[in-house]
């Protein structure tokens, strides 16, 4: 299953080094800003991890020139918000006007770098970049909002009524629009107007303690001292009302959502971090508790952390429900396979199959079963159909050949199938070797063709110098009477393979040693049932669960 592709939930971990960010490359300098490393040490974890994928994610981006400017503003943008809401000033004001300069034409960019500036208290910057929102999309309520807001803050009454009467007709936007309205009537000593207004607005929003402290302002510009005293009381936090507004709750889901929090673990996942890639997905899922292939990554990293007993535990519970990601009852049944339970997983892949008709990974695996087991014709089957559901399953190629062989297939059919294997897949090492030992060691005579095996041998071995493949190249001399050589070839075979390969490995190279001395081919099949080269691989658990393809992680 190694080979078996490096998958949409598992892949090659990305860049840690996010130099293009800092350094731009030439074909950006003068478009955009560059973004320096800046000091992350006050920023919790999960917040440290997500900027330093951002910024990874965007270094790629940034590689290549021809980078579509939205898909660069996009990943500029989610830079921005993750500064910004960590409280990088600098990180966020860089990265929100880069992503302005990419689309100047886009709302949300102007928007989200003025609403940035406005809280950070840079009045100017914020003035410009609603100015630039407010051409581009007049008609967004929370716009008038921010607007009155800012210039409330430079102290333009006026235009802060006009702007924050608008945003008073919006019901979401209500109750801060009187909050701030209220603070307006203070400035202008109109203490009975702010009353009105400020109790409007706590009725709408009681959790609103700010606006407490604007009461006792006008109660006590009243006269009334003992209200303001009470009012005074239930101050706190200063906490303005809330409002509605679909930018910002979208910007506040950059790191605190269920969906960052599963993407803070897929970044884990990809430097092989699986213990905090775990931590992650629990976060996401106290948030999204039915998220049902949330928990099969988590199940995924528990193993990978060394829980496996947890991780199976909950895959057996996601597996119990009606709807199951069809995932977890295939790794159901590797665990059952890696305990020995043949009878339980081939249950379990035909399960997933009957779900799923074609699975890739669970017809490989079925196959690998049957084929262990002496099924030979149904093991062919299986590894057919894994190649048809995933051409990418590069040793059932071979082992389906090989499983027909088993099963009693002429080997002319299996040359034939070879050659068209090889030509479809040149560069496949253990196709070639197979064809080179059909070549010289078939029974049928009209399938034996030493030149043949030569010529594809003298090409694989020097390409892919491996104690096999020499090894293939010495029984192809021998074929074609060059029996010394073969001898010489042989020598190095058994060098290479004295201090690491197992004793059966070698009493066969050295019996392959043996016939070549004395001018004869070694008596032995094309394809040995003992040479593990010709055999399914042994299951590798780790593997299967660090690098099966998720289609959806999360």
């Amino acid at each position: 299953m190694r080979r078996l592709l490096a998958g949409v939930l598992f892949l090659a971990s990305l860049a840690a080094q996010a130099d293009r960010v800092a350094t731009l490359p030439p074909a950006w300098q003068g478009r955009l800003q560059p973004v320096p490393e800046l000091d992350l040490q006050g920023a919790e974890p999960a917040a440290r991890d997500a900027i330093r994928a951002a910024r990874a994610a965007l270094d790629q981006l940034l590689a290549r020139p021809d980078t579509p400017p939205d898909r660069l503003a996009t990943a500029w943008g989610r830079l921005a918000a993750l500064y910004q809401l960590t409280g990088i000033d600098r990180g966020a004001r860089l990265a929100w006007d880069n992503a302005r300069r990419l689309e100047p034409r886009r709302f949300r960019w102007a928007y989200y770098a003025g609403y940035h500036a406005l809280e950070r208290g840079a009045l100017d910057r914020a003035a410009e970049a609603l100015a630039a929102a407010a051409r581009l999309k007049p008609d967004y309520p929370p716009l008038a909002l921010q607007r009155g807001r800012l210039a409330l803050a430079l102290g333009r009454l006026d235009e802060a009524e006009r702007f924050l009467r608008q945003a008073a007709d919006h019901p979401g936007l209500r109750a801060a629009a009187l909050y701030y309205l209220g603070q307006l009537a203070l400035l202008r000593h109109r203490p009975q107007r702010a009353v009105q207004v400020l109790e409007e607005a706590l009725r709408l929003a009681p959790e609103a303690d700010g606006v407490h402290y604007a009461l006792a302002q006008a109660w006590r510009a009243l006269g009334d001292r003992a209200r303001a005293r009470a009012h005074l009381a239930r101050f706190h936090h200063r906490k303005a009302p809330d409002y509605r507004d679909p930018l910002v709750a979208e910007l506040d889901a950059a790191l605190h959502s269920a969906r960052a929090r599963f993407r803070l673990g897929m970044e884990a996942i990809r430097r092989g971090d699986y213990a905090t890639a775990a931590a992650r997905f629990r976060e996401g899922l106290r948030q999204e508790p039915d998220n049902l292939h949330a928990r099969v990554s988590l199940a995924r990293t528990l193993y990978l952390s060394g829980h496996p007993k947890e991780a199976e535990r909950m895959l057996r519970k996601v597996a119990a429900r009606p709807h199951a990601p069809v995932l977890a009852r295939f790794l159901l049944a590797v665990l059952a396979e890696a305990r020995g339970d043949t009878e339980a997983a081939r249950k379990g892949y035909e399960a997933v199959l009957a779900r799923d008709p074609r699975h890739p990974g669970a017809h490989y695996q079925l196959a690998n079963l049957l084929m262990r087991s002496g099924r030979f014709d149904a093991a062919a089957r299986e590894y057919e159909q894994a190649l048809a559901a995933d051409p990418r399953i590069t040793p059932a190629r071979l082992l389906a050949v090989i499983a027909r062989r088993r099963a009693g297939a002429p080997e002319r059919t299996l040359a034939a199938r070879l050659e068209a294997l090889h030509r479809e897949a040149p560069d496949d090492a253990h196709l070639t070797l197979a064809l080179v030992r059909l070549r010289v060691l078939a029974h049928d005579p009209a399938v034996r063709d030493p030149a043949r095996a030569l010529a594809l041998a003298n090409a694989l071995a020097p390409a892919h110098p491996s104690p096999p493949n020499i090894a293939a190249l010495a029984l192809a001399a021998a074929a074609d009477g060059q029996y010394e050589t073969a001898a010489r070839l042989q020598r190095q075979v058994i060098d290479l393979l004295a201090w690491q390969a197992p004793p059966p490995v070698l009493a066969r190279a050295r019996a392959r040693l043996a016939a070549y001395q004395a001018h004869r081919l070694p008596e032995e099949p094309p394809f040995p049932e003992n040479d593990p080269l010709f055999a399914p691989p042994p299951l590798d658990v780790t593997a299967v669960f660090r690098d099966y393809p998720a289609a959806r992680p999360y």
